[in-house]
Order: structure tokens, then sequence, then C-alpha cells
């Protein structure tokens, strides 16, 4: 009798051990990169913290969301006190040199690459996921953004207008950059890439009034800059134009680090073409 209760209880906890999830590794970010990816593809029990950077407004889209988590300055000290299975961190973490002393606390360390295109957001946030025990996670959301991505393409019959990218300090984005590659992906064009400008580069003010964009896209000027950072910004000639040309304008936190975060940034581009092009005489308001 006692051997038979005891099979009926095997039989009963066999398929509850079958059907339990594999135990997923634990994982902390060290940077608003690596934060910004996790926060989108782990279990939330996953994560043991998340950088500080992340929990500012100022330059964090996921601010609120990063608060539920401890923060860390992404030193080694912070890896050895949280002890996740995994750190995500950044290719110039200066805290590689202890990857020996800190696989042998059980903590592997992996580096984000750095992306240039859209292409290479999918594939890291494809890639970490399988590494972190979600890569069904990681393939239908890198699935679904390619998908959402695609459908504000620009038809070929239309006129793809010039786009010209510009920080406060005269910064651009030209061939291959990320900002250059999502522009393409939105059947725009890039007026830096198309007047020669390679990587992150500066336009210059003179070649800006020969050679004006159909529309600008501003970004980080609603963040504070010093006066010689901000001083290309500021000048007369720029004003002027961005006062009779159409401007979108995103937030500095928008942009991120080139990941998964571009598909918002797409959509807020998108929403805001659209609607200059439907109100081609409304005064821009930079």
């Amino acid at each position: 009798m006692v051997l038979i209760l005891w099979l009926c209880v095997a039989l009963w906890i066999t398929p509850a051990l079958v059907l339990a999830e594999p135990q997923r590794p634990t994982v902390m970010s060290t940077n608003l990169c690596a934060d910004l990816l996790l926060l989108r593809i782990a279990d939330p029990a996953q994560i043991r913290s998340v950088s500080r950077q992340s929990q500012d407004a100022r330059i964090s889209p996921v601010a609120e969301r990063a608060r539920a988590y401890p923060p860390n300055r992404g030193g080694v000290e912070d890896l050895l006190y949280f002890k996740p299975d995994i750190a995500l961190v950044y290719q110039g973490w200066m805290g590689r040199r202890h990857a020996e002393r800190l696989a042998g606390q059980g903590i592997e360390v992996i580096a984000l690459p750095y992306t240039k295109n859209w292409a290479d957001a999918l594939q890291t946030a494809r890639t970490i996921a399988a590494r972190i025990g979600r890569a069904e996670t990681g393939e239908a959301l890198a699935e679904e953004f390619e998908r959402r991505m695609q459908a504000l393409a620009r038809s070929g019959h239309e006129r793809a207008p010039s786009l010209l990218y510009l920080r406060p300090s005269g910064g651009t984005a030209g061939q291959g950059t990320y900002v250059d590659d999502l522009i393409a992906q939105l059947g725009l064009r890039n007026l830096a890439a198309e007047q020669g400008v390679k990587g992150w580069g500066r336009f210059p003010l003179e070649r800006l009034a020969n050679t004006p964009p159909d529309v600008f896209l501003l970004g980080y000027f609603d963040q504070a800059q010093s006066p010689a950072r901000s001083a290309y910004g500021r000048h007369p000639l720029l004003r002027s134009l961005l006062e009779r040309t159409p401007v979108i304008e995103l937030p500095g936190q928008a942009w991120g680090c080139g990941g998964l975060e571009l598909l918002d940034v797409a959509e807020q581009i998108s929403e805001q073409l659209a609607d200059i092009e439907r109100n081609p005489f409304r005064t821009p308001s930079p």
C-alpha cells in the first residue's frame, strides 16, 4: 500500500517538473544602452540592477520603469555586490580587465556591440535575449519591430524629402550612422550623407546657407548646453532658416543608443512629417 502511494505521488510530481520553466540567469545592466535593451527583453524577476543613468529622466526614456530596480554606477564593485549571473556592459567598459576575477565569482560579462544600423539593433536584441534565456521573446519582439518599421517606409512613388539631423553644436549624422540608416528605412533622404558627410560629423553653416534641407530634424535642442556647445544652434543664420523651414524636433533622450528605441523615433518622425505635409504653410516652431 505504501509503495502504491509513493508511485502515485511520483506520477503527480513528475509532469510538474517537466513542465516547469528552466531557471533563467539573473542579469544587471551597467549603462543606459544596456538598460534600454534589458528592460525590453528580460523577465522583471531576472533583473538585479540597472544603471543610475536609466533612472535620470533627462537622458532616459525609461526612467519611471527603471526606478523599480536598484541602481548601480557600473563599477566592478557593483557587480560583486549584486552578483548577477550575467552583466551587460559597453565595449569600452574599463572593468573588463577584471573579467577573470568576475568569472571566478560566477559572473559572465557580455559587452554589447555598437550598432550602426537597424539590422544591428534587431540582431543584438535577438542575441542578448538568447543569452539570458529569453530567445523566444527576443525573436518575437524583433519580428514585431521589423514589421512596424517596414510599415513606416514611404512608397517609392512618393517624393522623398531631404532631412538634416542637427544638434546644437552643429553636429550631424552622415553615411554609416544609425541616424542615416533610420532615415533610409523611412524612405527619406539624408542631406548630410548626400553632401558627403561620413560618420558623425559637422554640417558647415556656409553649406547650410546654400543647401538647406526640406525638413530639419533636431536632436538635443531641448537640453541645456554650454554657450560654446550651443553657438551653432543660436547662430542667426540657422535661426532664420528654422523660422521658414519645417522642423521635426525630438527630445534628446528619445534617441537612446541606436537600439530598438529607434522604432519609437521613427514613428514620431513619420507622425510629425505627415502633419507637416498636411499643413505645409504652418509656421514651424523650433
